[in-house]
């Protein structure tokens, strides 16, 4: 069963899923861009993170765009408050959806972060949410180069018993 809308609030030991959990919702966001889909609306309450192992769902996709590619342009204002970027945010006449998503994954793993104990784990996860919040849309990494990331580093991010 899915902790709904809490994120790992119903797990006993946030820290031991927080690698698994990271990289299941990278995985599923490049899944959606690798397949032609934006979410434009990725928030925690968005996120449904299993409690007895499984994997992560995302739910909701009532503002999603169809999307060819990272330079697919779109407009308007799109999500939800605190998750929108900055290029969102400040109206701008175009954006990239994908490049969107990515800054609202950062602010997710952000606050995914904030609930767990500082460790090494938290700390790297922490700096690739910092990477992808960047002001820039052309310089946040995409979702292959943050999963190539976290193999390069050797995180291992099995799920716990």
């Amino acid at each position: 069963m899915p902790a709904a809308g809490g994120w790992l609030t119903s797990l006993k030991d946030p820290n031991a899923h927080l690698l698994s959990v990271a990289k299941q919702l990278f995985e599923a966001d490049d899944f959606m861009h690798q397949h032609g889909v934006a979410h434009l609306d990725l928030k925690p309450q968005n996120i449904m993170i299993p409690v007895n192992g499984g994997r992560l769902s995302i739910i909701d996709f009532n503002r999603s765009q169809r999307v060819k590619g990272i330079d697919d342009m779109f407009s308007g204002v799109v999500g939800t408050n605190g998750y929108i970027p900055p290029e969102i945010a400040a109206d701008n006449d175009l954006y990239s959806a994908i490049r969107a998503d990515l800054w609202s994954c950062g602010k997710a793993l952000q606050e995914l972060c904030k609930l767990c104990r500082q460790s090494e784990d938290s700390d790297a996860l922490f700096g690739i949410a910092q990477q992808l919040m960047t002001e820039d849309p052309a310089k946040r990494p995409t979702m292959s180069e943050v999963l190539e990331r976290l193999t390069d580093c050797n995180v291992d991010a099995t799920t716990p018993d």
